[in-house]
C-alpha cells in the first residue's frame, strides 16, 4: 500500500525548546483552532515538533539597512551544492508577498498559524533595495516573489540535501561536503515525486510514531505536479519515516520521499527550516 502525498488535518502543540516553533501560548492557541484547515502534507494526525533539538542557522543583520551576504546559489546540483544559504524568517504573524521589490499591494500572505514549525521561511536569492527576493513554498513549483526587509529576520546555514530519484538515493551535505546518505522510497511512476529545487518549509511530528510516516515528517516547498488533492491535503511533498522498511529502495509512494525512521530522526534533530534540497531525475 502507497501513501503520502500530503502534512495536514493537525493537532499543533507548542515547543518550548526549539526556537524554530511558536513560544507564545497565545500562538499555540491559535495554531490548534486553524489545523483542520490547514496545510496538506501526508492527510494524517500531526502535532508539531515540540522537544526536537533541530539547529535554527546563525542569525545575521537584516533590516533596511542591512547588506545581505554573498548569496550562492540556492539549489544543489549533480556536482555542485551551495556551501551557505541566506533564509528569512517571517517577523509576525502574517508575511505579505510581492510581485516586485518596488510593488504596494501583495499578492500572496503566508500566516504562520498553518505552518508546523510555526513561521514561515523563504530562501533568499537577492536584495533589492528595502526588500528581498526570495523563493516561495507554493505552487506553482519554484514560484519567486519579495518580501520587504522589514517583516523578516535573516539566518544562514552550511546544509543542503540532493534526492537522485533513479539512484533512489538522498546525499545530506554540510559545507559542501557529504555527510550522510540514505537510501530512500519515492513516487510510482503515476504519481512522481517532483524534480526541481526546493527548500525544507516545516517540521512535524506524527502522532503515532510507529505509523506509516514515522516519527518525524519535513514538509518541503514542493507540490506534485499530478495531485492537487490528496485525502485532506492539498498534494504538498514531504519527507517522512516509513512503518515499511522493506519499500525502501523502490518507487512507492504518491510522490514523497521515506526514509529509515533512525535516518529521519537523525535529520530532524540536525536540520534548521530552510535547507535547500535538489530533487533529481
Amino acid at each position: 500500500m502507497s501513501h503520502c502525498g500530503q502534512l495536514s488535518t493537525l493537532s499543533r502543540r507548542p515547543s518550548k525548546k526549539d526556537r524554530m516553533y511558536r513560544s507564545s501560548r497565545r500562538s499555540s492557541s491559535l495554531a490548534r483552532s486553524a489545523a483542520v484547515s490547514a496545510l496538506a502534507v501526508l492527510g494524517l494526525a500531526i502535532i508539531p515538533a515540540a522537544g526536537s533539538s533541530a539547529a535554527t542557522g546563525t542569525t545575521i543583520a537584516s533590516g533596511p539597512s542591512a547588506t545581505t551576504p554573498t548569496i550562492p546559489d540556492v539549489a544543489a546540483s549533480e556536482s555542485n551544492v551551495p556551501s551557505v544559504t541566506v533564509v528569512a524568517a517571517a517577523r509576525n504573524r502574517l508575511t505579505a508577498v510581492y510581485e516586485s521589490a518596488t510593488a504596494t499591494k501583495p499578492f500572496k500572505t503566508f500566516d504562520n498559524r498553518l505552518n508546523f514549525s510555526g513561521r514561515h521561511v523563504f530562501l533568499v536569492i537577492a536584495q533589492e533595495g528595502n526588500a528581498y527576493k526570495v523563493q516561495l513554498p507554493m505552487r506553482p513549483n519554484g514560484r519567486v516573489g519579495y518580501v520587504k526587509a522589514a517583516d523578516v529576520t535573516l539566518y544562514q546555514h552550511d546544509y543542503a540535501l540532493k534526492v537522485d530519484l533513479s539512484d533512489h538515493s538522498l546525499i545530506v551535505f554540510k559545507g559542501g561536503k557529504e555527510i550522510q546518505r540514505e537510501t530512500v522510497a519515492v513516487g510510482q511512476a503515476k504519481y512522481p515525486t517532483p524534480t526541481g529545487s526546493f527548500f525544507l518549509r516545516e517540521l512535524a511530528k506524527p502522532g503515532n510514531p510507529r505509523g506509516s510516516y514515522g516519527p518525524w515528517a519535513f514538509g518541503l516547498s514542493a507540490y506534485s505536479n499530478v495531485l492537487q488533492k490528496f485525502g485532506r491535503g492539498d498534494g504538498q511533498i514531504g519527507i517522512h519515516g516509513t512503518n515499511q522498511p522493506r519499500a525502501l529502495g523502490t518507487d512507492a509512494s504518491h510522490g514523497c520521499i521515506r526514509m529509515k525512521n533512525v535516518a529521519i530522526t537523525k535529520l530532524a534533530q540536525t536540520l534548521p527550516q530552510g535547507v535547500p534540497i535538489e530533487i533529481v531525475a
